[in-house]
């Protein structure tokens, strides 16, 4: 359900992120023309991106309550309340980012924060609860399931025969570590993608208040910009390569779907073939 909700989220994202940045390769940037579309682009993609991290960053903690042999923090792993926590994030960055329509305005050839206070203040919110907090929890998340399975393993190796031992520890040794490697893969790339545009955004925030910027310089700020957050929109369009490459289960798992659509549409075929028409 958080993946799901985090899916939808990042296509509302790249709609208005994405896609004007595509535009502006070839026409003049909306972003800096229409001074509406200037704050749309930034709260829109700023209260999307949030959404979509805050989710994923929620399916980690998922992950670590159905994998716990607590019964009562089991019980939170759980689509209703998934739902729930859904819906309360995005409420929450659908009010936090409202200073984008106020302090944003376009200054000359650029959407701009008009105060260089609330820049600051957006900078924070961006590096502290766009990447350091989610990072901090997946990987404390990913610690935590580490620790979940290794016991789980050791209380099967107490259950399971003699005879099927070897068997049982083989898969159950498996299965654990494709699930620490999808989600350590997951965490690593997350933060090589994000962190380049979280660094841009703490020196636009420090360099706003430089006078008498060269033009050579604001041309450079502005390539910076572009290319940190088309990094940073890459991310959540690798995740089933990612999946692909980290866990032979899931390479498995697509296999046999596309074997059946493949099936499937031969079956069709065959019947249609069989039909002698009138």
């Amino acid at each position: 359900m958080n993946f799901l909700g985090a899916s939808i989220a990042m296509l509302v994202a790249m709609n208005f992120g994405l896609i004007s940045r595509i535009i502006s390769a070839y026409q003049p940037d909306p972003q800096t023309v229409i001074n509406a579309f200037c704050k749309a682009r930034t709260y829109f993609g700023q209260s999307s991106v949030m959404s979509y991290r805050w989710m994923l960053t929620m399916a980690c903690i998922d992950r670590y309550t159905s994998s716990t042999a607590n019964a009562r923090i089991r019980s939170f792993a759980n689509p209703r309340i998934a739902c729930r926590v859904i819906f309360i994030i995005v409420i929450i960055w659908i009010i936090v980012p409202w200073h984008n329509w106020i302090f944003l305005n376009i200054n000359g050839t650029a959407c701009v924060w008009t105060s260089a206070s609330v820049a600051t203040y957006n900078s924070a919110l961006v590096i502290t609860f766009g990447f350091m907090v989610p990072t901090t929890v997946m990987i404390t998340c990913a610690v935590l399931i580490n620790n979940n399975l290794r016991h789980k393993r050791n209380r099967r190796r107490n259950n399971v025969s003699t005879s099927v031992e070897s068997e049982a520890k083989r898969l159950l040794r498996a299965r654990d570590r494709q699930t620490l490697l999808m989600l350590y893969v997951e965490i690593s790339f997350y933060i090589m993608f994000t962190l380049p545009w979280t660094i841009f955004t703490i020196y636009n925030a420090l360099s706003l208040s430089v006078p008498n910027k060269t033009s050579d310089r604001i041309a450079i700020e502005g390539f910076l910009s572009f290319l940190t957050e088309t990094i940073a929109y890459l991310y959540p369009t690798l995740s089933f390569y990612l999946y692909t490459l980290a866990s032979r289960t899931f390479r498995q798992e697509f296999v046999k779907v596309i074997s059946a659509i493949i099936n499937s549409r031969n079956q069709c075929c065959n019947r249609a073939r069989r039909v002698v028409p009138f």
